[in-house]
């Protein structure tokens, strides 16, 4: 319910026709909750005891897990202790997995949760579980997939029910009070009375979800028409009138147009540029965006990009800070750079812990109610900045009497506005009417300020912040800023220092240093993908010798026999098989950017071996990438790389050095899409510890000055680096 997609699949799950079935024994059930005459409330453990004493929840790390540590549902954390509860009390499962800014899940969780009858009901015929998705990507992942497979849709809060062994029989997302109880009713019925064909259907449910993550849909050599029709699908779902894709509602997507903004690059298509700038502007320019505070919200509940639902999340704003830094460098647009530049200063300003790293999100709703914190009327205008702007500043910003936002007379702000009517109406320029925005920003933000703030989750995710790292290295590179780099030095230094095990594993999260959950493969593939970033920005051989490290881990303790790699850890207990994340969506896929990393290695250091392994591993997946289209866009920005040149560039000169610098700078303020850059000595490499940067042999400055070199590393032909 917080957000309502349907990836593009494949393959139809075998299991889908047995959804009806399921349903049809529901309904046949019929056991209304108020039917029940459980005993739990002849134990001490009753709602009105849970709700004062806690239920075991209490103590988490999880800001979304405490926030039930007081509901009078005795909800437990996904562990050893409720799955052996389930096993031993033979109790079907109810698990709910959401996080902490999803509007809905608080909805569901003061209507349902915290209602004390549905409680009784729930302790004593359930073991009750409770996710943070951000913590287990990995369950969520696997349980979405089988809400999917039974109802054709997913959202969060994510409301499945499951056998004792964790097999999925019903889900669903958000339910009101009434239905809730009249579903959860028909649920004990028909365990009670059909328990075996319900077992039946569950597992044959499981055992096509295991499926799902088996063959990689038939191996093939990769071509450049593959990616062509993958530009060609994006094409097809870009909206003429809107912008952006063909969705009702409006997400950003930050990687697939930043894969399209690579392939303008590579081929100069003007359709591709037209569908860019369409959709950056309406991104910039509408609700999405926070005009007044900066950053960006998770998406739009319309498809004009007018009303955000209102929750800012780390992964979208790391992710389109970079996509306007680098589209501005392209199109030679200073207002996207400084909307790049701007979400970064948000994140810096606001989500930023005192340790350097980033926080994980801001809850949609302000004091129990969605969206009141950003929203303005007519009249908070002109008490904020005065009647001589504020009449001219509420136009110029979109502010109605009527207002946009839930009949409520308040707008989203937006800067759509035309100028040159409101210029007319006022008798002021367009350019006097185009700088009151950032002229009264700051007195705006003083106002808002004042307002009940929406929550923070102080949860440090490694793999958002990888996103962001990424984006601040950009932001020096393309500035000459020195104060993003070193935000982002700061804040990989933490999570190396507090997130990274003696056996050179990760810790997904964090919450005042206290780490939680296994990592997954996006929290090693992103933060190596910044550090390699950071390592071509400042040139310290630390960031890269870090990110190999991270990427062997990786490679090993991820890796599938049939090519790429799972979602969790080896050791990590996964009750229906250990999934695969391929497709990309609000993220990257964690498949897609290890294969990029392996790539840019492979350029960075010489090392043949990571070449190969990206090159065969993406031939082995040539079956998604035929049928995947724009929604496998990372990947396909990988198999860009081994299909046209990809240079390797190497500055021959003492660090420091002003030349040195100079080059590095005009270099870097491209941002360019198919290099990697690398820095020598002077006296190029000459000693032992750089021997094994084969491809950088013989590379030394021209004269006294530094020089300045590329090579081809002959990708086109699938071939690994030289050695020249």
């Amino acid at each position: 319910m917080c957000l309502h997609y349907s990836r593009i699949r494949t393959e139809d799950y075998p299991m889908r026709k047995t959804a009806p079935l399921v349903l049809f024994i529901l309904f046949l059930a019929g056991c209304p909750m108020s039917e029940s005459n459980g005993g739990a409330t002849d134990t001490p453990r009753t709602p009105q005891y849970i709700r004062e004493h806690g239920n075991h929840l209490a103590g988490q790390p999880s800001l979304y897990l405490r926030q039930h540590a007081h509901n009078p549902l005795d909800w437990y954390p996904w562990g050893d202790e409720a799955l052996a509860k389930a096993k031993d009390e033979d109790k079907p499962i109810f698990l709910s997995i959401g996080y902490s800014s999803c509007h809905w899940c608080h909805v569901m969780e003061h209507e349902v949760f915290e209602d004390d009858e549905v409680a009784a009901f729930m302790n004593e015929h359930f073991v009750c579980i409770k996710v943070d998705r951000e913590e287990r990507p990995d369950l969520d992942a696997v349980y979405m997939d089988a809400v999917q497979a039974m109802t054709g849709r997913g959202g969060w809060p994510m409301s499945v029910f499951l056998t004792p062994e964790l097999k999925p029989f019903f889900g669903g997302t958000y339910y009101p009070r009434e239905k809730f109880v009249q579903l959860t009713g028909q649920i004990v019925g028909a365990w009670n009375d059909r328990r075996g064909e319900i077992e039946d259907q569950a597992g044959q449910l499981a055992q096509g979800l295991g499926e799902r993550n088996g063959p990689n849909l038939g191996s093939r050599d990769l071509e450049r028409g593959l990616v062509a029709a993958a530009v060609q699908n994006g094409k097809d779902a870009y909206d003429p009138t809107h912008q952006g894709f063909k969705q009702r509602q409006k997400f950003p997507t930050p990687i697939k147009w930043r894969f399209l903004l690579h392939e303008y690059r590579r081929h100069g298509d003007e359709e591709l540029a037209e569908m860019i700038t369409g959709s950056l502007d309406a991104m910039a320019r509408g609700g999405l965006y926070d005009h007044v505070g900066g950053g960006f919200h998770r998406y739009t509940v319309d498809s004009r990009w007018t009303v955000p639902h209102f929750e800012k999340m780390l992964y979208d704003n790391g992710q389109l800070a970079g996509l306007f830094l680098e589209a501005g460098a392209v199109f030679e647009r200073p207002d996207w750079t400084a909307t790049g530049l701007d979400a970064l200063d948000f994140l810096m300003r606001e989500m930023r812990s005192p340790d350097g790293a980033f926080y994980a999100s801001f809850d949609a709703d302000s004091g129990g109610e969605e969206g009141t914190y950003y929203v303005w009327s007519r009249e908070d205008i002109t008490a904020a900045v005065g009647a001589t702007d504020g009449p001219a500043l509420a136009d110029v910003l979109g502010v109605s009497e009527r207002g946009n936002f839930e009949q409520s007379g308040s707008s989203v702000l937006t800067q759509r506005a035309d100028l040159e009517e409101l210029a007319a109406e006022y008798g002021r320029t367009v350019e006097d009417l185009a700088g009151l925005p950032a002229k009264h920003r700051a007195a705006l933000r003083r106002i808002r300020d004042e307002r009940t703030p929406p929550g923070l989750d102080p949860k440090v995710v490694v793999s958002w912040n990888g996103l962001v790292l990424e984006s601040l290295a950009q932001a020096t590179a393309l500035t000459g800023r020195p104060e993003y780099l070193a935000a982002a030095e700061q804040a990989a230094s933490f999570l190396l220092e507090i997130h990274r095990r003696e056996d050179g594993s990760l810790w997904r999260t964090s919450v005042d240093g206290a780490t939680s959950g296994q990592g997954i493969l996006d929290d090693y593939a992103f933060f190596a993908a910044a550090l390699l970033e950071m390592y071509q920005v400042s040139g310290d051989e630390r960031w890269l010798r870090e990110a190999r490290l991270l990427v062997d881990h990786a490679r090993s303790g991820f890796a599938r026999p049939e090519g790429g790699w799972y979602l969790s850890a080896a050791d990590v207990v996964a009750p229906l098989g250990r999934t695969v994340e391929y497709f990309d969506s609000v993220e990257p896929s964690g498949n897609a950017v290890m294969f990029n990393v392996l790539i840019d290695l492979a350029a960075l250091t010489g090392e043949t071996t990571y070449h190969r392994e990206a090159s065969a591993g993406l031939a082995s997946w040539g079956g998604l990438l035929e049928k995947g289209g724009v929604e496998v866009a990372w990947w396909f920005e990988a198999a860009g790389k081994l299909l046209w040149p990809y240079f390797d560039v190497v500055i021959a000169g003492e660090a420091g050095d002003t030349g040195t610098e100079a080059l590095r700078l005009t270099y870097l303020r491209k941002l360019p899409a198919v290099a990697v850059l690398s820095a020598v000595p002077y006296g190029g490499l000459m000693s032992r510890c750089w021997n094994w940067r084969r491809r950088w042999r013989g590379k030394r400055p021209l004269r006294v000055w530094p020089r300045l070199t590329s090579a081809s590393s002959a990708r086109a032909r699938h071939q690994p680096p030289t050695e020249k």
